[in-house]
């Protein structure tokens, strides 16, 4: 991927730290779908930030796949409504297939319709180690609940073997 600032990046960058993805396209339409993402991302950015006891190994990734429009220029100039840090947060892009490869593995099929893009919606949280920790559908999910499983995922397990909620596989994402 390439990020908000033209930098390449890789999934494996985040190795050690939590990882909050969602996906986004910056000329979305819809309020109810990406823009309330990045305002979510946002609100959660800032509560995680001011908050005392929260740990410190997170990061925050909002993955456009509009790559043709979305260039770094454009998703930098994005990122910048939403007051964020690049050390905890970035703004991505890249070619379609790689886009196809991780949106595939939520379930996320993307179709291209004129300048629009026809999507569902996936936030999913993955711990240190790059497991899938939680997934959340649609937009019914709350910023609390996004900060909550962040801060589980990036606190040590208690116990080797710990169980998973049902709807999170547990398993490692594909680079």
């Amino acid at each position: 991927f390439t990020n908000e600032l033209g930098q390449a990046i890789s999934l494996d960058d985040f190795k050690g730290k939590a990882l909050a993805l969602t996906f986004i396209f910056t000329r979305c339409p819809m309020p109810d779908f990406c823009p309330l993402m990045s305002k979510r991302f946002a609100e959660a950015y800032q509560l995680l930030t001011k908050t005392p006891a929260a740990p410190t190994n997170w990061h925050m990734l909002s993955i456009s796949f509009d790559p043709h429009f979305d260039t770094p220029k454009v998703l930098k100039s994005y990122a910048q409504r939403y007051h964020y840090d690049p050390k905890r947060w970035s703004f991505v892009t890249g070619a379609m297939i790689d886009i196809d490869a991780i949106t595939e593995q939520f379930d996320l099929p993307i179709i291209k319709q004129g300048d629009n893009w026809d999507h569902k919606l996936r936030t999913v949280v993955l711990d240190p180690e790059g497991r899938v920790k939680k997934i959340f559908v649609y937009n019914l999910w709350k910023t609390e609940g996004l900060v909550d499983e962040i801060i589980k995922a990036a606190r040590p397990a208690e116990k080797p073997g710990g169980t998973l909620d049902l709807t999170t596989p547990g398993r490692k994402i594909k680079q």
